[in-house]
C-alpha cells in the first residue's frame, strides 16, 4: 500500500483552491457519460429499499443504513473508472462491498460523533458532518482505515470549510428537488451529485498526490489498486 501521508500533510499545510463551479460542471459531465448505468443502479437500489421497508417495516432503516455506504462506494468506483477512460460493467457498482467493514465502521463512528455534536447546540454536528465529506473516499481510493480517514478529511475540509458547506448545501438542494419531483428525480440527482463530490475529491486530493510524484513519473488520476 502506497503511503500518502506526506502528500496529504503538504496539502493540509499549504492549502488549495476550491473550484466550486468546476466540480459541479465536471461531475455532471461525468454522470452523463454513463447516465443509463447510474440511473439504472440507483433505481434498483431505491427499489430494494422500498421492498425492505415493506418486508421489514420499522427494521428496514437498520438494513438500509448498513448497505448504503457500500452502494455509494460502488457508484464512486464507477465514477473513477469513467474518469480513467475505462468502460465499467454494471457489476462494478457492487464492488463497493469490498470495503463494507471499514465503511460500516466509518458510518457508525462518524454518525455517533455527528449526533453528539448536534446535541450540543447543533453547530458542532454540522461542522463534523461537512468535515467528513472526503472520509469515505480516503477509505476507498487510498486505503485508509476509518479513523485516520475521518481525521484527514476533517483537516483537509477545514481549510475551506465554508466552501464545502455551501457545496454540500447546493447538492442537498439539488437532491431535494429530485425528491420533490414525485420522488423519481432523485435517481438522477443522487448519482449526479455523488459524481460532483468525487470530482472535488479527485481535484483536491488527487492533485496533491500527483504533485508529490517525481517529475519523471507519469501523472495519473487516483485509481484503486488491482484486486
Amino acid at each position: 500500500m502506497t503511503n500518502y501521508d506526506a502528500a496529504l500533510q503538504k496539502l493540509i499545510d499549504d492549502g488549495y483552491e476550491f473550484k466550486f463551479n468546476q466540480y459541479m460542471r465536471d461531475g455532471f459531465e461525468l454522470f452523463k457519460k454513463e447516465m443509463g448505468s447510474f440511473v439504472g443502479f440507483f433505481a434498483a437500489m431505491f427499489g430494494l429499499f422500498v421492498v425492505l421497508n415493506v418486508v421489514l417495516g420499522n427494521y428496514s432503516g437498520i438494513v438500509t443504513n448498513l448497505v448504503q455506504p457500500a452502494f455509494a462506494a460502488g457508484a464512486l468506483l464507477v465514477a473513477n473508472d469513467i474518469l480513467m477512460n475505462r468502460k465499467p460493467g454494471f457489476n462494478r457498482f457492487f464492488d463497493g462491498f469490498k470495503f463494507f467493514i471499514p465503511l460500516l465502521l466509518l458510518s457508525i463512528v462518524s454518525g455517533v460523533l455527528i449526533m453528539i455534536g448536534l446535541l450540543f447546540l447543533i453547530v458542532p454536528g454540522v461542522y463534523l458532518a461537512v468535515s467528513y465529506s472526503f472520509a469515505n473516499m480516503l477509505v476507498i481510493f487510498l486505503g485508509y482505515d476509518f479513523w485516520p480517514a475521518m481525521d484527514i478529511s476533517r483537516k483537509i475540509v477545514s481549510k475551506h470549510w465554508w466552501d464545502f458547506f455551501g457545496f454540500a448545501l447546493v447538492l442537498g438542494l439539488i437532491n431535494l428537488g429530485g425528491i420533490l419531483a414525485c420522488g423519481v428525480g432523485v435517481i438522477f440527482t443522487a448519482p449526479a451529485t455523488l459524481c460532483m463530490t468525487y470530482c472535488a475529491f479527485e481535484d483536491i486530493v488527487g492533485g496533491a498526490i500527483r504533485d508529490s510524484q517525481e517529475p519523471s513519473q507519469p501523472v495519473q488520476i487516483l485509481e484503486t489498486e488491482d484486486e
